[in-house]
């Protein structure tokens, strides 16, 4: 990598590994996830649930759930504001540090606004909560904020609805608010984590414009994280595709569709409905494999239709098969490693 390259390095995840301790065993949500993020970019980072796309964020937020769950290895290495790096891996989730960076420098967007949102407090009230920890203001000045970011994100009568409560709005509205909050203090990069769940296409479409939007107001890098590469190809610069806690392809969005390379890739494409088309979606039989079960071989090869002998023994690494396209698949590389492309 490049000087020029580096100094706009805002973001770079390595070899991330994230454990969940329960009743019956040790859960390995995240398995050596790797990627980087320049300012101003965005992410998209895509996968069928319960692949590990939201323990990823809530990694890189130090968010992780009760005392069960950690980071068991590899770094997330973030450039604060006064151009210093550091290893947010490390860091206390409820420490001083941590608490400065996550809801300033770094915001989220979570994925239920309804259960994300106090039904208690005002809208108001919670979004000049995170103003009045971070910036220097008075309750006056923060609630001028919560009011400005209301009208910033499209909601009408942001006077009268800066003291209604979440059940008094509809479910896009609570996203606008979702995202009101998580842009009060100008963060330098936002986690969206399926920020149009639940919610009817007309409304996401419109949540989504909103985001890019805002994306370039602010001048900040996102990361989205969704199940929908429809939703990627509007918004992403560059996509990770993970399975079962890890990264099995990773390129620019243009790549992942014009020469979509592993075979999971390959069949979540084939699965988007077109319009004008009468092509039958393809399915992807089976299912991801027991959050329990022993990693052997390529976590895929039990859903693969090209699988081979060595797919069930041996974990592939990731490979270029192009510039600035990975793919982790024993299919496009030979069995010593070396590439067929």
């Amino acid at each position: 990598m490049n000087k020029n390259t580096w100094d706009d390095m805002l973001l770079e995840v390595r070899d991330l590994k994230t454990q969940i301790k329960t009743d019956h065993g040790i859960v390995r949500a995240v398995e050596g996830v790797s990627f980087t993020l320049r300012a101003g970019q965005t992410l998209g980072i895509v996968g069928e649930s319960g692949c590990g796309k939201s323990i990823t964020a809530l990694s890189i937020m130090g968010l992780l759930p009760g005392g069960n769950a950690r980071i068991a290895g590899g770094e997330i290495l973030y450039r604060r504001a006064d151009g210093k790096m550091i290893d947010l891996a490390v860091l206390a989730p409820g420490g001083a540090e941590m608490r400065a960076i996550r809801g300033n420098e770094i915001a989220m967007v979570f994925q239920e606004p309804m259960s994300s949102l106090n039904p208690v407090y005002t809208i108001g009230d919670q979004i000049m909560e995170s103003v009045l920890l971070h910036q220097k203001v008075d309750r006056v000045e923060a609630r001028k904020r919560a009011i400005t970011m209301l009208d910033l994100v499209g909601i009408p009568a942001s006077n009268q609805r800066v003291d209604e409560y979440p059940h008094q709005l509809s479910g896009g509205m609570r996203q606008r608010v979702m995202i009101a909050m998580a842009l009060s203090c100008n963060p330098r990069l936002l986690v969206a984590d399926e920020p149009t769940t639940a919610l009817d296409v007309t409304v996401q479409a419109q949540i989504l414009a909103l985001i890019k939007d805002l994306q370039s107001e602010f001048n900040m890098a996102l990361i989205l994280i969704t199940h929908d590469l429809g939703v990627v190809r509007e918004v992403a610069d560059t996509v990770s595709v993970m399975y079962f806690g890890n990264v099995v392809e990773q390129a620019d969005v243009a790549r992942i569709f014009k020469n979509p390379t592993h075979p999971y890739t390959q069949r979540l494409l084939k699965a988007i409905p077109r319009i004008g088309s009468h092509e039958k979606l393809q399915q992807i039989d089976g299912s991801v494999p027991s959050a329990y079960a022993a990693r052997l071989g390529c976590e895929f090869a039990a859903r693969c239709l090209e699988t081979r002998e060595i797919c069930q023994t041996e974990l592939p690494e990731m490979k270029p098969v192009e510039a600035a396209h990975y793919v982790r698949c024993w299919q496009r590389e030979g069995a010593t490693g070396t590439t067929d492309k």
